[in-house]
């Protein structure tokens, strides 16, 4: 019961800072389609509802029967549940209208333009608009549930990570070598793998997105390791490059570029900064090095109820002023066309002026095997 009323707090928390957001758009509520959204405002886990949430503090969730005692075990507090017989836009517009609301706010990236037309077709009462990532802004900041949730995701990760490590060898799959990943997740008390496991061997680590395949690894591989286990809905995302026996000797000396401009990347992770300060400290040090057009993505994004976070049109990361307990990865690298790449990322708390690295698997040399 403790437990409980610990999770209604923190749940009424991001309530009334999403009412307020709600309030500054002189609006009476919001419709949110957004599995990780909903989940963050109801802790209902299910893959099939809408909650309207109102500024006087009313959770409306509309879901089916499938999940009704799901609902009644996860989401505490006061909620409305309304198990939906009709059209789920019928639904929605019976809610609207019970609940006399004047302008709600839309879900903009969850909802498309034909669906948008119809609820405005059938709630002609309401004035609808648009709103863009309203309650991600809310969770950017990480509440003390979430980050020990995180912190929980991030260690079986890097335990699953220490166990798949034997298996890395010339005359392996690399889709093994992910499926065993993968397997490790969930034995160690994980939901599973957060994202696509990237396993990319050879020249195939230059491809910064190389899902694992049925490449097989051969000596004198570099290998990039792209991983991270869901623990109750929250993402760990770690990168570890390691070498198949003697590798090139310009490997190596990228693997030290990219390991220095990691470690600026991450002291630049400052209350204040912003992730523009952190990308210009890591790619500034990489470009410096005569290696600058072979670093071609961003240095990093948010993490949490989704893989990707602080990376969205309206929220990018590069224009986000970086507040205590933020979580988000730095992940640095250089992808050297046909030849190799090295990509090292870590989960970083923001804490004052001393970020905090949550994951602490050895980088500082190559790991040879």
């Amino acid at each position: 019961m403790a437990e409980e009323d610990e999770l209604l707090t923190l749940i009424n928390r991001r309530i009334s800072k999403v009412i307020d957001l709600i309030k500054e758009q002189n609006a009476d509520g919001l419709l949110i389609f957004n599995q990780a959204n909903y989940r963050y405002l109801t802790n209902f886990t299910g893959e099939e509802a809408q909650l309207i949430l109102t500024t006087r503090g009313d959770r409306i969730l509309l879901s089916d029967s499938r999940f009704d005692d799901q609902i009644k075990a996860q989401a505490p507090g006061e909620i409305s549940v309304i198990m939906k017989k009709e059209d789920q836009d019928v639904e929605i517009a019976k809610q609207l209208q019970k609940a006399n609301l004047k302008k709600v706010l839309v879900e903009g990236e969850f909802v498309s333009a034909v669906e948008f037309n119809k609820l405005q077709k059938l709630n002609p009462q309401v004035d609808f608009e648009i709103c863009e990532e309203l309650v991600e802004k809310v969770r950017n900041v990480k509440d003390s549930l979430e980050l020990e949730t995180l912190r929980k995701a991030i260690d079986i990760s890097m335990d699953s990570f220490n166990e798949i490590l034997p298996l890395i060898k010339p005359g392996v799959v690399e889709r093994k070598i992910g499926a065993k990943l993968d397997y490790y997740f969930k034995i160690n008390g994980g939901d599973g793998p957060s994202f696509d496991t990237i396993i990319a061997s050879g020249v195939r680590s230059a491809w910064a997105h190389g899902v694992a395949s049925d490449k097989v690894i051969e000596d004198g591989d570099m290998v990039v390791i792209d991983f991270g286990a869901f623990y109750h809905g929250y993402a760990a995302d770690i990168t570890r490059t390691v070498a198949v026996g003697k590798v090139d000797q310009e490997m190596h000396k990228i693997y030290q570029i990219v390991h220095e401009a990691q470690r600026r990347g991450i002291a630049a992770a400052v209350k204040g900064n912003h992730g523009s300060d952190v990308d210009q400290a890591a790619r500034s040090y990489i470009t410096e090095q005569g290696y600058g057009q072979y670093f071609g993505h961003g240095i990093g994004h948010g993490i949490g109820l989704e893989i990707h976070e602080l990376c969205q049109p309206a929220l990018p990361f590069g224009k986000q002023e970086l507040l205590n307990n933020m979580v988000h990865t730095v992940e640095p690298g250089i992808y050297l066309p046909n030849k190799g790449g090295v990509r090292i990322e870590d989960d970083i708390l923001v804490h004052d002026q001393t970020p905090e690295t949550l994951s602490t698997l050895p980088k500082d040399n190559l790991i040879s095997l």
